[in-house]
């Protein structure tokens, strides 16, 4: 969680309406709209401090891929007609990669946090940040501690550990300016997979399933692009789960390859359904 309380502490702030399109069936921002937020302001960020040329791109010209991106919830965010202040910031500077912090703010209150990190990259793979490029990001500094980023379980690159199966198709509207499936439909299908979690596995009706369930942070890591066209295997299980709270895990894969990670977690409303838990524990990973 970011500890900047206030948006005038980032070095680069943009302004974000929230639109109807944003809202999920619990009448609050999504996940995926705060990841497009996330992105706006990377975007602007890269075109004027790096000089990017959104318009000329080629594929395999050296650029900068995403590797992974979070967003933690930390209140509801929801249509109000006044613009929210979304922050960003540089934490960390690497050889070839370097991550962004974000703080979403309404007035002064943090309603929203995230992070990202992102691998420079030529057509051989991760190359050298250059000097140019480096001396911009330090420019971008914030005083925020990188948080950590736990070691994934090597279990959950195995299809098989995953119990619950959704099977996904690349959309050609899918695809960004890298030709590749863009991180926030990716973080779509992750939302839309527990879902159907939900919906196939628990037996909730047309119309999405209980407003507790709603994933209240989400964290997602791209290992390898995702082309079109394609059809690819989802899965999906839960890692965690107590009275109050239920963690998921989901991996992408094409065949036997694990191609991309996510993990989510969410409420849990025993009020609303006394066997939700027990229920959900049938999708427990296979490890």
């Amino acid at each position: 969680m970011s500890a900047v309380t206030t948006p005038h502490a980032f070095p680069v702030t943009v302004e974000r309406t929230a639109r109807y399109s944003d809202l999920d069936p619990t009448r609050r921002l999504g996940r995926e709209a705060l990841l497009r937020w996330f992105e706006d302001a990377r975007v602007a960020v890269e075109r004027d401090a790096f000089d990017s040329d959104l318009t000329t791109r080629e594929h395999w010209q050296v650029k900068r891929l995403l590797a992974g991106v979070r967003v933690d919830v930390l209140a509801p965010l929801k249509v109000t007609g006044r613009p929210y202040q979304v922050g960003l910031g540089v934490t960390r500077i690497g050889r070839s990669s370097f991550s962004y912090s974000y703080g979403v703010y309404d007035g002064d209150e943090c309603v929203a946090t995230g992070e990202s990190t992102s691998v420079h990259v030529d057509e051989k793979g991760s190359a050298p940040l250059p000097d140019e490029v480096r001396s911009e990001l330090e420019g971008l500094r914030v005083d925020v501690p990188e948080p950590a980023r736990p070691a994934s379980e090597p279990a959950l690159l195995v299809r098989e550990t995953y119990p619950f199966r959704v099977d996904v198709r690349t959309r050609f509207g899918d695809l960004d300016t890298n030709r590749h499936v863009n991180n926030v439909a990716l973080a779509g299908w992750d939302v839309d997979a527990i879902a159907g979690v939900h919906l196939g596995g628990l037996g909730y009706p047309t119309g999405g399933p209980l407003d507790s369930l709603a994933p209240s942070s989400l964290r997602v890591d791209y290992l390898a692009e995702v082309l079109y066209p394609a059809i690819h295997q989802l899965r999906v299980g839960v890692v965690e789960l107590d009275d109050t709270s239920v963690r998921y895990a989901c991996g992408l894969f094409d065949g036997p390859r694990c191609i991309g990670l996510a993990e989510a977690t969410g409420g849990l409303s025993p009020d609303e359904d006394p066997e939700l838990g027990k229920r959900l524990a049938a999708f427990t990973l296979r490890r």
